[in-house]
């Protein structure tokens, strides 16, 4: 199965002019979607993949995977010393650190931690190259879309608090859905440089990227010589001076 996966991307790579692939396992050896299969041996088989493409697309090709942000995939997902030597980059998913699943709301995509939230971009940058994974292959992620949670009482304006998860909000819409008619405030964690917004009036959380966040995030990739910063999703984003415009501003 993995030499006839490795060919057909070969394949595809020469009809469509692709130079690499990037895999996404969510996860190998420990469980992410609720009821989706998983087994242990999964770290060893996620090896023997990126082995199996590296030796059929060749050297050139682009190799990347994406990595979870949480320690139990650092610890038991990937096989470090043995998959970086052949890849180009690590994309840390420095979102979702508060899942769809969780019934406590807080930060999906922090750059910092704090003291009631470990898991953020700048802790998975540090777990990752305590593991020996080079700066300059690590790339961060920022979030181009919010979610929500309703059912969260008015306690530290909605944060870090019960409730039931509600929806994926693109970033185009938070303007039009997380409206001041609709009781919603705006407020920054200023140890996390995370945004977040709250009604109390509908007892609604919600967590994102904004362009400030992205902004340090993009200057942070910087100053930490890392390898860049990826998103999820480009059709997400505004169509003019969105998330993506403020990733072009840090850059310069």
């Amino acid at each position: 199965g993995r030499s006839e996966f490795a060919q057909s991307v070969k394949d595809l790579m020469r009809e469509y002019g692709a130079d690499g692939i990037d895999l996404d396992w969510e996860y190998p050896g420990i469980e992410g979607y609720p009821e989706h299969p998983f087994k242990p041996e999964d770290k060893v088989n996620f090896t023997l993949l990126v082995q199996e493409l590296r030796q059929t697309l060749g050297k050139k090709a682009v190799l990347s995977f994406a990595a979870g942000g949480f320690a139990s995939f650092f610890d038991q997902s990937i096989e470090w010393d043995k998959v970086m030597p052949l890849v180009n980059y690590v994309n840390l998913m420095s979102y979702d650190l508060v899942s769809g699943y969780s019934t406590v709301t807080g930060h999906h995509t922090p750059l910092y931690s704090n003291p009631k939230q470990e898991a953020s971009a700048d802790h998975g940058v540090k777990y990752l190259l305590k593991l020996g994974v080079p700066a300059e292959k690590i790339i961060i992620g920022a979030a181009f879309y919010a979610r929500s949670w309703s059912g969260v009482e008015n306690i530290n304006r909605g944060l870090y608090q019960s409730g039931k998860f509600k929806s994926f909000v693109p970033y185009h819409r938070i303007p039009s859905t997380f409206t001041a008619e609709e009781g919603f405030v705006f407020y920054r964690d200023s140890v996390s440089q995370a945004p977040w917004a709250y009604s109390p009036q509908r007892k609604e959380f919600a967590t994102f990227d904004d362009y400030g966040s992205v902004k340090l995030k993009t200057k942070y990739a910087i100053q930490q010589k890392l390898g860049g910063i990826m998103f999820w999703q480009l059709t997400d984003d505004q169509a003019e001076t969105g998330l993506l415009q403020a990733i072009w501003e840090a850059t310069k």
